[in-house]
């Protein structure tokens, strides 16, 4: 039996969905299923992929990030302050990339810039 169901319901059941979910919009909820494109995550973070100045325990935590991004679809920056990325220092990338504070702000901007975020579309 098929219901008909009214705008209302529909962003009822939407809500609901986003709050179990703990998604803050439906893109967001749809990434998080579907992961995200690996070629786009590798391009959002060439340049650190690039940077000759970096170490190759830096570079593989940026290669993690990407292979996060692709198989996870979002990454909230408190993430990389746990598994997997512990594995490379246990004092978070600050630790990890001591002195390269540009290097930092880079990865955790460019979390921010990917991040699937709500249009008006889908506001409530």
């Amino acid at each position: 039996m098929l219901i008909r169901l009214g705008e209302d319901d529909g962003k009822t059941m939407l809500s609901g969905l986003l709050e179990r979910s703990g998604a803050p919009s439906l893109p967001y909820f749809v990434r998080s299923l579907v992961g995200m494109d690996e070629a786009t995550a590798k391009q959002a973070f060439s340049d650190f992929l690039t940077d000759t100045s970096l170490t190759a325990a830096q570079i593989r935590f940026v290669e993690t990030v990407i292979e996060q991004l692709a198989s996870r679809g979002v990454i909230e920056p408190s993430a990389l302050y746990e598994p997997p990325f512990t594995a490379f220092h246990a004092g978070g990338p600050e630790a990890l990339f001591a002195g390269k504070d540009r290097v930092i702000e880079g990865i955790f901007n460019t979390l921010h810039e990917i991040r699937p975020i709500e249009s008006a579309a889908f506001a409530g």
